[in-house]
Order: structure tokens, then sequence, then C-alpha cells
């Protein structure tokens, strides 16, 4: 075989293999759970969950933590709770690599001396690649309450594609009994507004899940009630 021939079939199983790559390194997977221990090197001290995955971006792991803690309210100059949430994506390129972050999101709420609830929705906060293009979608949704009765929640729930980022903030819905519901506003972020159906479907499909969370306060008659209602 002439010698040109031989290197035009070397080039062509090399472009194979290059276009193979290509394809693999645009595949989205889910790698097992990084250690707590591991995590703690990452100086997260209580991590809530963490998903570890790949993309075509390298390998990712997002880790959501909260911290409890007081504060010094500026207008009172009282110490009221505090709690931080944080979620944040670790990027790095081979294995060898460490991690290092990419994004943060931080919440901070304080409250002075009431009812205080602040937490990760963590089952609905994860990682998926719904177009199948490679480019994992991170969604992380939390809630948030400050008070001293049955009122709604505070609700945030952001999604980032790459540099793409969606949000929906709003309340939850309480329907305390013999009362009309209150709550249940949302607001979505204009660019959710104009991405691809697929991504909105999604989004809302986390608000649906969560926004009636924490609680739907129905409680059943008293004894008291039944004979009130006798008489």
């Amino acid at each position: 075989m002439p010698l040109k021939h031989r290197w035009l079939n070397t080039s062509l199983a090399l472009g194979g293999l290059l276009l193979l790559g290509a394809c693999e390194q645009k595949n989205f997977e889910m790698l097992p759970a990084i250690p707590v221990e591991q995590l703690e090197v990452l100086g997260v001290q209580t991590p809530i969950k963490s998903v570890h995955f790949r993309d075509h971006d390298g390998e990712g792991l997002l880790v959501l933590s909260r911290s409890d803690g007081q504060a010094i309210d500026a207008e009172s100059e009282q110490e009221v709770d505090k709690v931080v949430l944080k979620a944040t994506l670790y990027g790095r390129a081979a294995e060898r690599d460490a991690f290092k972050p990419r994004w943060q999101i931080e919440q901070e709420t304080t409250c002075p001396g009431l009812d205080l609830d602040v937490d990760f929705y963590a089952d609905v906060s994860d990682v998926t690649d719904l177009d199948k293009d490679g480019t994992a979608e991170v969604t992380v949704a939390s809630h948030a309450f400050c008070g001293g009765g049955i009122d709604p929640h505070d609700i945030a729930i952001e999604m980032r594609e790459g540099q793409n980022v969606y949000t929906i903030t709003g309340q939850s819905l309480i329907t305390p009994a013999g009362e009309d519901p209150v709550g249940g506003e949302r607001e979505d972020s204009a660019s959710l507004k104009q991405a691809p159906e697929l991504l909105r479907q999604h989004m809302d499909s986390v608000w649906q899940q969560v926004y009636k969370r924490p609680w739907s306060e129905v409680s059943s008659p008293t004894d008291d009630d039944l004979d009130d209602d006798s008489e």
C-alpha cells in the first residue's frame, strides 16, 4: 500500500477517535458520592447534601450546607438568631486536581426571638441534564421563615446551566381551617420566561412540589366544637 494511503487511513482513524472523544466529553453522568471527610477539606462543616457528576465542563460537585449562629441587628443592636445557607458548585478538570469553587449561592436569614425555619428543599435540589446537551442543570430550592404565627414561607428556586440563571421567588401556600388560603404567589425571572420549554417545565415542576410546604394547616374539629354543634 502506498505511503500516502496509509497516512490517509491513519488520519481517518485519528479523526474518528477525536470525534468519539468529543462525544464522550459531552456525556453527562452521575458519579459516586464524595465522602464527608473530603467535603470537610473543602471547608464545608455541615453538609446537608452533595451531588457528584461529570459533564462537558469536567467533574462537578454541588454541596449544600447550613450554619447556625447569632448576629447583632443593626437597628435594635440586639442579638438575633442567624442561619446561612450556602449552595456551592465545585469543579475540577482531572481527578488529580483539587476541587475549586465555580459559583456560590448564599442566603442569610436573621430572626429576633421568633420562630426561625430556614432550610433547603434537599429532595428537589439536584443536578440534571434535561436537554441532553452535556451541560448540567443545577437546581437549588430553599425556604425561609421568621414569625410568630402561621404565615407563608419565602421560597427561592434557582437553576443554573452554564452561564444561564433562571429563578422563581414567591411564598408558600397555607390553608388555615375555615379560612381563605394565604400566600402562593410566585414571580418568574425574565430569563426563565424566555427559557426553552423543557427548562420552564422543570422549574414549574419543582415549584409545584414545594409551594404547599412546609405545611397546609387543616385542623380537625375539637370536642368542644362538636359539643357546640350538637346543641
